[in-house]
């Protein structure tokens, strides 16, 4: 039997979450860096001298899909492994798990704010995966300690 309070469970909810606020920030940032793909595509198939029909704004919303969809599944991902190594490790305090957390926050907000070129990105970045930390603890502790299959009432 699957426990309720399977971390691992726990865990994917909270991906979700950060999933979620890292995609809104992520698009935003396109959003404000679109000119800039639009010339970067124009320049790429001017010096291809390719006879490509597709218009830059279809690749460019593509694109944008695309880098969502691969975000928040690196968060639902990410968000499941942080669970189970949190089971894994036996439930340790919290703060442990804020270390964690921050500390992949940290890289991704570098990543990120680099490649906005901006600090505020990044720090946003870093906020959206603290924020697994309360969402993790409060769906832990608000599951039912019993066992045994899930029913709608």
């Amino acid at each position: 039997m699957v426990e309720r309070t399977d971390p691992g469970s726990v865990g994917v909810v909270a991906g979700r979450v950060v999933g979620a606020l890292t995609v809104v920030l992520t698009v935003a940032v396109m959003l404000t860096h679109e000119e800039g793909f639009y010339r970067a595509v124009r320049l790429l198939l001017a010096g291809l001298e390719s006879d490509f029909e597709v218009p830059v704004w279809v690749l460019f919303w593509g694109n944008v899909a695309l880098v969502a969809i691969g975000r928040y599944a690196f968060c639902y991902v990410l968000g499941s492994l942080l669970g189970v190594a949190y089971d894994w490790l036996d439930r340790p305090a919290i703060s442990t798990l804020v270390v964690v957390v921050a500390l992949i926050g940290i890289v991704d907000g570098i990543y990120g704010g680099f490649g906005a070129k901006s600090v505020l990105v990044g720090a946003g970045y870093l906020l959206a995966w603290l924020a697994y930390v309360p969402v993790f603890a409060w769906l832990l502790e608000e599951a039912p300690d019993e066992e045994g299959p899930v029913r709608l009432e």
